[in-house]
């Protein structure tokens, strides 16, 4: 927030992620401790929810759990989520952070398949 601050960047949003993929914390409370403490003492503008690597998703007890603790809290599903699963991830999540679903064949290293991505967005707005 200083940096965003020395930035003077107030349109700067702050996304913290309390289940990164490819990490474990050394907090070793639970999950819905763990966002509620980073909303406490960090005023995210939203909270992420990953799944182990880049590509997998969050699990969705993860979500649910994280976001009974912060109902007024975006809490967003920031891994895994496809065009089969958008719909479900919607009905607990504020939103999503997607990557590998729009890329060409769901690779992560590919490049963005336009029609991919306006099919998954079609879903997305189906669910909304």
């Amino acid at each position: 927030m200083r940096y965003r601050n020395r930035l003077h960047r107030r349109d700067l949003a702050m996304l913290y992620n309390v289940s990164a993929e490819f990490a474990d914390s050394l907090d070793r409370r639970p999950l819905p401790d763990r966002a509620r403490s980073a909303v406490f003492s960090s005023i995210p503008d939203a909270v992420l929810v990953s799944g182990q690597i880049t590509g997998e998703a969050a699990r969705m007890e993860d979500l649910e759990s994280v976001k009974r603790v912060l109902p007024t809290t975006p809490v967003l599903a920031n891994t895994g989520v496809r065009h089969d699963t958008v719909a479900e991830v919607l009905r607990i999540a504020d939103g999503c952070v997607v990557g590998s679903a729009l890329k060409v064949d769901g690779h992560t290293w590919n490049a963005v398949d336009p029609e991919r991505a306006r099919d998954f967005m079609h879903k997305a707005r189906a669910a909304r």
